[in-house]
């Protein structure tokens, strides 16, 4: 989508329950599945979470040296290893550089890595060339960006040779290590054109979702056709462990792609997945949000993708998809620069714009900060990435490096608010019984290097795990189900204090998308293992 835009500064919410014509038009049937997820999903807020974000700050520029543009994907990096900095962004790029002789959609091999901060560095430059496996068509590198145990990171790419439907081959998914280095591919009759991805990793093994954009070929000429597809793939990776793909099951079809002279193609885009196992698809070419059941299980494709969550309302071609911390699903608009925030039963009850330009077709992929701050967003018409969020909007000091009000709001060391206490509380997950959590439902970890003495996980460690910061005079409050004695609270060796239960810092973990998860529990991350703890004070060591 090589476009020109113009970076919005001021957003403008519109934050009312039922705005819009968001009600599923699908049949009765479709609506009682709709809400049956609803129920057994995360419960989401009262409070949209898009209500306060008002403010868009550039927080770095995403061309690399070769000049590469159009940002599609975003994930942030969970573990340090090798180039991979703990709570960083990934981005790739999907297109070659403007000053190229064809500026062609589908020619980028570049991902960068940028910091909360706006620090930019390389992180990989793919030669289709040189690529060690099979890849139809080589290199255009797509939004659908994951990172593997182990770190590995698996990257789409939908190639043409110059920018048009009509030269796009199926691609395949390349895999690289830590370092950035092209270490197999993985190619199949299921993967046509990756458009987009979504992961979830316990231990070595990885469920990596992909939506398909080109099932049947390029075809040319401007026509829909029903045919895409959503892939499960099941992976086990580690330490010097390349991915092996275990299995391969299409678990959707028939949903509609349509060939687009500006944005190549409008299919199946963004994925996420729900704490009770159902996957939301974002449909582009016809405005809705699908809802796959039991997608981490099924073994029959869900018949046109599945039950439609929502569709036309403030849906504008929707690409990247990523659930908000209260549930919700949040999409960003290819047709008029808005993101969109819908419940769990189908219900938009938000609006927020994040570039003023009407039909600028600039948003794609989302990521959420990892304290719930705000939302990372690229915008491929500057060729940036971007933090929506409260407050006011930041100035950059250059063009790679936010201002420090851009980087505020996720840096883990920033004092809670003064006079204000913060509140733990109980929640029963289903696999270890009831547990801390914190104001928003999500879980609390203890680090077990901490060695209930002091805080330990600071740095890079304290971007994925944020401690449960506790200002300067405030204080601790719990339910009746906690012990007040053993609340309290330890120093942070970068400022303020965290609050403390028998003696165990208390963290969130940034990959903890939604309330009710504990995608931390029993895993060795930042120098040690991570668990939950009980209203009790005992540390649960079981997964």
């Amino acid at each position: 989508m090589p476009r020109t835009s113009i970076l919005a500064l001021v957003g403008v919410a519109l934050a009312v329950a039922g705005c819009g014509s968001s009600a599923s038009t699908s049949s009765t049937p479709s609506t009682s599945a709709a809400a049956s997820a609803a129920a057994t999903t995360s419960s989401a807020s009262a409070t949209p979470f898009l209500a306060n974000l008002k403010t868009v700050s550039k927080i770095a520029s995403t061309v690399p040296a070769n000049g590469d543009v159009n940002p599609y994907g975003i994930v942030f990096v969970p573990t340090s290893v090798g180039k991979l900095q703990a709570g960083e962004m990934l981005i790739s790029n999907f297109n070659a550089s403007e000053s190229a002789k064809q500026n062609g959609q589908g020619t980028g091999t570049t991902i960068v890595q940028v910091s909360t901060a706006g620090k930019v560095s390389p992180f990989a430059t793919i030669d289709a060339k040189t690529l060690p496996g099979p890849c139809p068509g080589g290199v255009g590198l797509t939004t659908a960006v994951s990172v593997l145990p182990g770190g590995y990171v698996v990257v789409g790419s939908l190639p043409t040779t110059n920018g048009k439907t009509a030269t796009a081959q199926y691609g395949c998914l390349i895999v690289l290590d830590s370092e950035g280095k092209a270490v197999e591919t993985i190619a199949s009759k299921n993967i046509q054109g990756p458009w987009d991805s979504t992961a979830k990793s316990e231990g070595s093994k990885t469920t990596l979702f992909v939506s398909n954009a080109l099932n049947g070929g390029a075809a040319k000429g401007l026509h829909t056709i029903d045919n895409s597809t959503v892939l499960r793939i099941e992976l086990e990776s580690g330490e010097q462990q390349a991915p092996k793909v275990l299995n391969e099951t299409v678990i959707a079809n028939g949903i509609p792609w349509v060939d687009s002279e500006e944005a190549l193609v409008l299919g199946p885009t963004g994925l996420a997945l729900a704490s009770n196992g159902t996957l939301y698809v974002a449909s582009t070419q016809d405005n809705r949000i699908l809802s796959i059941p039991e997608a981490t299980t099924r073994t029959t494709p869900a018949a046109n993708g599945g039950t439609v969550l929502t569709e036309g309302g403030h849906l504008k071609e929707p690409l990247g998809m990523v659930l908000a911390p209260n549930g919700n699903i949040i999409t960003s608009n290819g047709g008029d620069g808005n993101m969109v925030e819908t419940t769990p039963a189908g219900q938009q009850v938000a609006v927020q714009t994040a570039d003023t330009k009407t039909g600028a077709g600039s948003l794609f992929g989302l990521a959420i900060d990892p304290q719930g701050k705000g939302i990372y967003f690229v915008d491929d018409g500057e060729n940036t990435l971007n933090f929506l969020h409260e407050g006011q909007p930041a100035t950059p000091t250059t063009s790679s490096t936010a201002a420090s009000s851009a980087a505020t709001p996720t840096t883990p060391s920033a004092p809670a608010p003064a006079n204000k206490s913060i509140s733990v509380s109980v929640r029963t997950l289903p696999s270890v019984g009831a547990v801390l959590v914190n104001a928003q439902g999500k879980t609390l970890y203890t680090f077990a290097p901490d060695k209930h003495a002091k805080v330990t996980c600071v740095s890079s460690c304290a971007a994925l795990w944020p401690p449960l910061k506790l200002a300067s005079g405030a204080t601790a409050a719990g339910p009746a189900q906690l012990k007040a004695s053993l609340l309290g609270s330890d120093p942070d060796p970068e400022g303020g204090s965290v609050v403390t239960y028998a003696g165990w810092p208390l963290y969130t973990y940034a990959v903890d998308s939604a309330a009710g998860q504990d995608n931390g529990q029993a895993i060795e991350a930042n120098g040690g293992r991570w668990y939950v703890i009980s209203p009790s004070g005992q540390v649960i060591t079981t997964k």
